[in-house]
């Protein structure tokens, strides 16, 4: 996987940035089964970029606390890629070398044609600056709006020949 040396101004860059709809920054000290979730809105959404190694900006102190070696990450990368039901594809990785602070690992997640799941079975999607469960007739209309389930081929139950004829 790519390391990226970052400059201090280009640190300072990724700390400015505003988590939206599209970005989203994540503490190396995340659960993976918590993260996935995240990864999910995102692929299920309009896709999006993940930062992991920056402190929330409510934190006091130091927010760029990154992993020591690649290594660190690898919990994390096998639960986001393995575990996601069905798995994203195309997912960018990289990591980003932020100078006596460590390293970032930057995930690319791509909007997704499929709907996916956590390995739990939940389903997110993201809205605005959050990720959102959704269940039931949501899971539908987002298969629907992705063309992932198509109505018109969708089994009717209780229908008599008369009834169509």
């Amino acid at each position: 996987m790519k390391i990226v040396a970052l400059s201090q101004t280009e640190a300072k860059t990724l700390l400015s940035l505003n988590e939206d709809h599209f970005n989203d920054v994540k503490s190396k000290r995340i659960a993976p089964a918590k993260l996935q979730e995240t990864f999910v809105a995102f692929a299920n959404s309009d896709g999006g970029d993940l930062y992991i190694g920056i402190e929330d900006r409510k934190e006091t102190g130091e927010r760029i606390v990154g992993f020591t070696e690649v290594e660190d990450a690898n919990a994390i990368i096998a639960n986001l890629l393995e575990e996601t039901k069905p798995a994203v594809e195309n997912v960018f990785m990289e990591f980003l070398q932020v100078p006596k602070k460590g390293l970032v690992l930057h995930i690319g997640i791509p909007k997704s044609p499929k709907v996916h799941y956590t390995a739990s079975g939940d389903c997110y999607i993201r809205v605005n600056a959050a990720k959102t469960k959704i269940k039931g007739d949501r899971v539908t209309q987002l298969a629907y709006s992705k063309g992932a389930e198509i109505y018109e081929r969708k089994t009717v139950d209780d229908v008599d020949v008369e009834d169509i004829a």
